[in-house]
């Protein structure tokens, strides 16, 4: 079971990712172009918001499934506080992002844009505390 939560896990993250580059994309374009907001700066901005939800959420069930398996006395401070501190801090600067384009009167693409640029490099951050930075290119094992 592990395993294969550990592979969602994995997996997911090239969907949140995408979505999250979506989101910087197409915040670039509007902001740049002057583009007016429509249904789909607000559909784009929801899914990039859901997307890295399921993730972390993928993340605290494979975590809680790790402390009860006993497998964390194997692994580093940084994979145990780093990662998650750091996908936490990802999910907050996605979900501020989402919050302060739907309050904007103004400046929704340069909202979308800007916070979803922190939230892309928060992820790669996080996936960098894994300790190998290759691990944001591959599904390898932790």
């Amino acid at each position: 079971m592990i395993n294969g939560l550990f592979q969602a896990h994995s997996g997911w993250r090239w969907v949140a990712m995408l979505a999250i580059v979506v989101a910087i994309g197409y915040g670039l374009w509007g902001w740049l172009t002057n583009q007016r907001w429509s249904t789909t700066g607000r559909r784009i901005t929801m899914f990039a918001t859901i997307a890295v939800d399921i993730q972390l959420l993928l993340g605290i069930v494979l975590y809680v499934s790790y402390m009860i398996d006993g497998r964390w006395s194997a692994y580093s401070a940084s994979v145990k506080f780093a990662h998650p501190l750091m996908m936490i801090l990802a999910l907050g600067a996605i979900h501020m992002t989402n919050v302060r384009v739907k309050r904007a009167d103004r400046g929704k693409f340069r909202v979308l844009a800007v916070g979803a640029i922190i939230t892309l490099v928060l992820v790669v951050l996080g996936i960098a505390a894994l300790g190998d930075a290759s691990r944001i290119y591959t599904m390898s094992r932790v």
